[in-house]
């Protein structure tokens, strides 16, 4: 199915109190919902006055008739122009329906419901692109439906709940994404101009903000400097090597050394700002190659950027 067939309107749904008809819903490509005081009969005519009427009588004085009636409305009259989504598992998940519903001939039991939309597209926990939605990862304008107590509403951040499941990207974070890739490749041309000793500091602000603190300095030159970091949370420590420049022979130099006490280091870290043609490393060792593009990418992530700004100032 193209982005363009999909609704443009979305609707949230639970099946059942604390998603009791979920597992139902999902295994038969269904919403499951109740009201199992509105008779059959009503529902399969889709008659929304007579329907409206007996909510009326049914909650005489107390509130909760209107709230009950529009979401029935939602489910009955032409349910198949919105997008129907749900928060069940750790995912958002999605379909679309057919228009009419189906009464549950054994009535409402603890497995599905009085009765149910059959969908057209079935549940998917993935965007049209591949993406998993899971609601770690979304807005929380999207996971704040999650919290709906009733059964049926439209979701506040509808627009989001769409360019999600089309796969689309917001505009404003595109933008961010390009400024922030502009300023990382500006970082980049710094970090090469950066003295040995302000390279090797910067990787030590580096380690120390990625939760490494340096425990030893096993040795250096005008090339470079072998340091020992630590993370004790993990309890690991790393053979890490900076260098201003190097080419593969003394990387594999490096990774040889590093072999030779896999007793003592769990990691190795190789930082280079200005690698002398490609680098490559052992695909069976946990070694790791720091380019200028890698450290230009964490001096970003990790707000160092007006450090680095600051060595050419």
């Amino acid at each position: 199915m193209s982005k363009d067939v999909l609704p443009s309107s979305v609707r949230y749904v639970k099946n059942g109190r604390s998603g009791r008809w979920w597992k139902s819903a999902q295994a038969a490509g269904q919403i499951h919902v109740g009201w199992k005081s509105i008779p059959d009969e009503l529902l399969l005519k889709k008659d929304l006055p007579a329907i409206e009427t007996l909510l009326k009588a049914q909650y005489g004085e107390k509130q909760g008739a209107k709230q009950d009636y529009n979401q029935l409305r939602y489910l009955l009259d032409a349910p198949s122009q919105h997008i129907w989504i749900t928060f069940e598992d750790d995912y958002l998940w999605w379909c679309t329906v057919r228009d009419g519903v189906t009464a549950n001939p054994c009535g409402e039991t603890a497995v599905s419901g009085h009765f149910w939309l059959t969908c057209a597209r079935v549940w998917s926990n993935t965007s049209l692109t591949g993406r998993l939605l899971a609601t770690s990862e979304l807005p929380g304008t999207v996971t704040t439906t999650a919290g709906f107590r009733a059964t049926v509403c439209t979701p506040k951040d509808s627009e989001a709940i769409l360019r999600l499941i089309k796969g689309e990207t917001d505009k404003d974070a595109i933008n961010s994404a390009d400024r922030r890739s502009e300023y990382q490749l500006a970082v980049h041309k710094i970090v090469q101009r950066l003295s040995p000793q302000d390279f090797e500091h910067l990787i030590d602000l580096i380690l120390g903000r990625t939760g490494w603190e340096r425990i030893a300095v096993l040795g250096g030159t005008r090339e470079g400097v072998d340091v020992e970091a630590e993370n004790p949370a993990a309890g690991e420590i790393a053979f890490v090597q900076v260098k201003s420049s190097a080419g593969q022979d003394v990387l594999d130099d490096y990774v040889e050394r590093f072999t030779q006490r896999r007793e003592r280091y769990a990691r190795m870290i190789f930082a280079v700002h200005s690698p002398r043609g490609h680098l490559t490393v052992p695909l069976d060792l946990p070694v790791q190659v720091w380019t200028g593009e890698k450290v230009s990418e964490l001096v970003v992530r990790l707000g160092l950027g007006r450090w680095v700004e600051s060595r050419l100032s």
